[in-house]
């Protein structure tokens, strides 16, 4: 989408300088900007810059961390109680089903819920703390989450992460060393249908992609929140 990156960096960059980076392919990190690589002397290209920040949380404290399960966990339940109340309604009628109801079946289905939230919440407690760093470059934008290097497995399968997977995506030549790369997400400007920031809280950008499929093993979601650093917040 020609002129979308450009314009999405100015938007971010606001009055107020964000971190503008370059990439040394020869180092395999981000370096500061100028002509030359400080460390190796490789030269750099304009097409290297990009805009990359990091951030830390709390899963368990996240919204988006929480609707990664929710927009599983609910429609199962809602399709179970939808399921069972129909199956009753056509096997007796509405004598039936309001006698599954009078049954506490009601009851029962928001207990589920409520067991189903608290799973949750151990979940996302036993992911523990986690770190997020973004980059806008020319290709697109990519977000990378990373935990300590010493997570224990627990950690890892909270995240529906085994072990070996989890030593797979350590593989990425953006994987920062001395933390552990867990996920990561990559949605390329081509696919990108509209980028704002979310008005009631500024804190947050959405970027919506198209109906296309996922690119380099990630898995598209139809909105993604991005939290943006301090600078940008204040002149949103």
């Amino acid at each position: 989408m020609p002129g979308l990156t450009e314009k999405i960096i100015s938007r971010l960059k606001g009055r107020n300088a964000m971190p503008l980076a370059n990439y040394c392919r020869k180092c395999k990190a981000e370096v500061p900007v100028g002509e030359s690589c400080p460390y190796c002397g490789a030269k750099l290209t304009k097409t290297g810059e990009r805009l990359s920040f990091g951030v830390s949380r709390a899963p368990w404290r996240d919204w988006f961390c929480w609707n990664r399960l929710l927009r599983v966990g609910l429609p199962v339940w809602g399709i179970s109680f939808l399921v069972i109340s129909l199956a009753e309604l056509c096997s007796g009628g509405t004598e039936a089903l309001a006698g599954l109801f009078r049954r506490g079946f009601g009851l029962t289905m928001l207990w589920l819920l409520g067991g189903m939230l608290l799973l949750f919440l151990a979940l996302l407690f036993c992911q523990g703390r986690e770190k997020v760093h973004y980059i806008l470059d020319k290709d697109g934008v990519s977000a990378y989450t990373y935990v300590s290097e010493e997570v224990n497995d627990l950690a890892l399968y909270a995240r529906f992460l085994t072990p070996s997977q989890a030593e797979t995506l350590q593989e990425d030549e953006h994987a920062l060393p001395g933390l552990k790369l867990v996920r990561r997400v990559i949605l390329p400007w081509e696919r990108m249908k509209r980028v704002k920031i979310w008005r009631a809280f500024p804190q947050k950008l959405l970027l919506r992609t198209s109906t296309a499929g996922p690119e380099n093993g990630a898995r598209m979601k139809p909105i993604t929140g991005m939290r943006a650093p301090a600078a940008t917040r204040r002149t949103t």
